[in-house]
C-alpha cells in the first residue's frame, strides 16, 4: 500500500518492490496474481497500523 502512495516516477512491480527494499518483483507479482488472501483480514491489519 505504501508503495502505491509513494512518490515514485513509475509505479510497477519492479519500482514498488525496490521501494519496499526487495531485490525483485517476484513476491509482489505472486501477491497480485496468485496468492489467496482474505480482504477483510488485510483491511484489519492496515487499520491496526
Amino acid at each position: 500500500m505504501l508503495g502505491l502512495l509513494a512518490d515514485l516516477p513509475r509505479k510497477n512491480c519492479w519500482t514498488i518492490a525496490e521501494h519496499a527494499g526487495g531485490t525483485s518483483p517476484d513476491g509482489l507479482q505472486h501477491l497480485l496474481a496468485r496468492a489467496k488472501w482474505d480482504a477483510d483480514l488485510v483491511r484489519d491489519d492496515l487499520l491496526a497500523l
